[in-house]
């Protein structure tokens, strides 16, 4: 499988991630550099510090305080998004929001937590137009048409190496390894694709609207026709027309 290093080196400069396992794997390539990261509070404070870790069963980030307190202070108590830029050690650069920032420790140090940002902007350069943070796609998928009972569930993530992630109701029971077959993936435009998949690991979730469903990752048995299309609707090239 590709790591977050080898698939950097195929990318083109400038790209805007919504795929939520793509950006957890860059958010976890900075932590491991420890990177330097930076957002401005406000109109009067700037605020930089070093990315620390991932902690993905609680959907958040982790980062050092910085050296100025009253940049520190104007963060915990900032209400809006932050919007953070980090450099990693081949100098490439990473734009994403920071929200909900908590005062916590770690092994005894003062750290602070931030919610995963739901969209992310790999550059080459230190300007660049502010990135649309909307929601990644939900397709709808019509799950295992070839199986005994087809079920309704929506494709809501798809990285560049085929992983993806599948929501869908509670009263479908499915285990890991389950192999569904013949699964038809709506996309934007109205078109079909078809493809076998294979659940990966399965939990329950808290949907935005206090529903809970199940989450299933999984991964393309076979490269479908269209994979290439559905990949870029949650990985864009933002140097593209």
């Amino acid at each position: 499988m590709s790591t977050p290093t080898d698939a950097k080196k195929a990318r083109p400069d400038n790209l805007l991630f919504h795929s939520h396992i793509e950006i957890c794997r860059i958010l976890q390539m900075l932590a491991h550099e420890h990177c330097h990261i930076s957002a401005e509070v406000g109109a009067h404070f700037s605020f930089k510090a070093f990315m620390l870790a991932l902690d993905l069963p609680h959907a958040r980030f982790t980062t050092s305080f910085s050296t100025n307190k009253d940049a520190n202070s104007a963060l915990l108590a900032f209400p809006d998004a932050v919007e953070f830029t980090a450099s990693d050690s081949q100098g490439l650069l990473y734009t994403f929001e920071g929200t909900s920032p908590e005062e916590t420790q770690i092994d005894g140090q003062p750290v602070i937590h931030f919610n995963l940002p739901k969209s992310l902007l790999l550059h080459n350069r230190r300007e660049h137009a502010r990135f649309p943070s909307a929601e990644a796609p939900s397709l709808r998928c019509i799950a295992d048409t070839a199986g005994f009972m087809p079920f309704e569930s929506y494709v809501t993530d798809v990285s560049h190496d085929g992983l993806g992630m599948l929501i869908y109701g509670l009263d479908i029971n499915l285990e890991q390894g389950a192999i569904l077959k013949d699964c038809r993936i709506i996309t934007p435009k109205g078109e079909a694709l078809t493809a076998d998949l294979e659940l990966r690991h399965i939990s329950t979730i808290l949907l935005p609207d206090g529903t809970t469903a199940k989450r299933a990752g999984f991964r393309f048995l076979q490269t479908p026709g269209a994979l290439t299309m559905l990949i870029e609707l949650f990985i864009q090239d933002m140097d593209k027309g």
